[in-house]
């Protein structure tokens, strides 16, 4: 448990923890990569001039929230290092992009940061286990579909929104 009486297991503070660090490799490689660095150039150019944004990883260039979020989600893709759900969902690549900017953004501490990753695993695991079958049958890739999600509960869960905000995020 955590010292403010919340508590989490153990083993779902080491999941987080590794689907972390997991997500976190695959960006430092996906930055080595034709597409990883296309991602940053682009970004960077476009959002050129800001000043209190988000870092872009690995390059450290401040761009807004969701440029940085997305370079970082393009590198973790391009690095190839996904985790997955059903060899359907790679909720990593969304998840900890979004998680990682709106903690860097809130001041988070590391718990919070955890809280917020297991919350959003949760969220977009159980969201894709219901309904992998029907989107798959009608054409589209699960991974976008329900990674929106699971980065929208990483982020508000780690901008301080209640239970109903929450859920108007959703």
């Amino acid at each position: 448990g955590y010292e403010d009486g919340s508590f989490i297991e153990m083993d779902v503070i080491d999941r987080a923890k590794g689907v972390t660090l997991q997500g976190l490799a695959s960006v430092l490689l996906g930055s080595l990569t034709p597409g990883g660095r296309q991602a940053i150039k682009l970004i960077s150019e476009e959002e050129a001039g800001v000043k209190h944004g988000a870092t872009i990883m690995v390059d450290g260039t401040k761009v807004t929230k969701g440029g940085a979020a997305f370079a970082n989600a393009e590198m973790a893709m391009a690095g190839g290092k996904w985790d997955t759900f059903r060899m359907l969902t790679h909720p990593g690549t969304a998840i900890i992009p979004a998680a990682l900017v709106a903690a860097e953004l809130s001041g988070a501490s590391g718990q919070q940061f955890l809280t917020a990753v297991a919350a959003a695993y949760e969220v977009m695991e159980r969201m894709a286990a219901e309904f992998i079958p029907t989107v798959m049958s009608r054409g589209f890739h699960a991974g976008p579909v329900f990674g929106i999600f699971g980065a929208a509960v990483a982020a508000a869960k780690l901008g301080g929104l209640n239970a109903e905000q929450i859920h108007s995020a959703i």
